[in-house]
């Protein structure tokens, strides 16, 4: 019987990157329904240059000359470390997983103490737990089908008077700005504050919480980090003015489009304050910034929007719904200690 060997692939081995980015692609997206993956261009500028304060490390094992399985591993500062194992289906349930879980714990014992993973099948959860991980929380992978989606939206563009349910009057004192690209400077300091709320007001679960409390300086540096990726930034603020001195930053929402890999547009965040929810901020918010996407000529290539909900979030999952979301499967989140 031949052992399983593990090596680390250096952060400029594009030969040895490009062979274990289609390993762990296939490995975690074989059996799945239009699954995102990272695009082998944005894999490769991430490793080429790391962010001041991330480790991004790659692991690949062979049995003999066969590449089988592999991990991938994201040490960020006062953060859990981010852990995925792949191993191809041909060769689960033969200890590889294991073996290669051993050497992840080994790299990351004196450098972290917790570890979370994600996986989107019951026999990833069992593993997980086998490691000693608990789940934190599950999230549903939903999708919607892009083409049909604009194809109505431009119609309602062409008959506003024939206004489905999905768009409906918004809040006589609700702003919407919205912009591809860099975030406008007269909104910047607006737009960091919010992702710092969103940081803590994110559903969790049982995961550790991680506050990033990111500035305007931290979103230049974001922006011009995900432009290098190859990353079109879809972003949309909104503003009540309820009489104070200065309209007041009540939500946002982000989509995320690929150069290199345009088949499915990534939904981020939304985000509306607590204070403000129930009055069609996130609905208006959504729909303001999808129309955006008739501007990016790389969405006529894509065929999906993906987003991830958690499961406890039924306003959201209701709103997305109404917009025409359908369940794909479902991501279950685990954290544990290292040692």
């Amino acid at each position: 019987m031949v052992d399983v060997q593990i090596t680390r692939i250096q952060p400029d081995d594009v030969d040895g990157l490009t062979r274990w980015h289609a390993l762990m692609r296939e490995a975690y997206n074989g059996d799945r329904t239009a699954a995102w993956w990272q695009s082998l261009e944005s894999t490769l500028t991430q490793f080429a240059h790391p962010r001041s304060d991330k480790s991004d490390i790659a692991f690949l094992a062979h049995l003999g000359e066969e590449a089988i399985g592999g991990a991938e591993i994201n040490i960020v500062t006062d953060a859990p470390a981010d852990v995925e194992i792949g191993v191809l289906p041909a060769h689960r349930r033969q200890g590889h997983g294991t073996s290669i879980a051993r050497v992840v714990k080994d790299l990351l014992r004196g450098r972290t103490k917790l570890v979370q993973t994600e996986t989107y099948c019951p026999e990833g959860v069992a593993f997980a737990q086998t490691l000693g991980l608990s789940i934190g929380i599950q999230e549903n992978r939903l999708l919607l089908d892009l083409p049909d989606y604009l194809r109505d939206d431009a119609n309602r563009y062409k008959n506003p008077d024939e206004t489905p349910g999905l768009v409906r009057a918004p809040d006589p004192n609700l702003s919407i700005t919205s912009w591809i690209g860099g975030c406008p400077e007269e909104v910047v300091e607006d737009w960091a504050r919010l992702r710092q709320q969103m940081d803590e007001d994110v559903p969790v679960g049982d995961l550790t919480r991680t506050l990033k409390h990111a500035g305007a300086s931290a979103i230049r540096t974001h922006e011009e980090r995900m432009a290098d990726q190859g990353w079109i930034l879809v972003s949309s603020i909104a503003h009540v003015d309820d009489d104070s001195d200065a309209p007041v930053p009540v939500g946002y929402t982000e989509i995320m489009v690929s150069r290199h890999d345009t088949d499915i547009v990534i939904q981020e965040d939304t985000l509306v304050d607590r204070e403000y929810r129930g009055r069609g901020i996130g609905r208006g918010l959504k729909v303001a910034n999808m129309r955006q996407l008739h501007e990016i000529p790389e969405v006529a290539e894509a065929s999906w929007v993906q987003t991830y909900t958690a499961t406890s979030n039924s306003p959201m999952h209701s709103l997305n719904r109404d917009l025409g979301f359908y369940t794909a499967d479902s991501m279950t989140a685990l954290e544990g200690r290292v040692d």
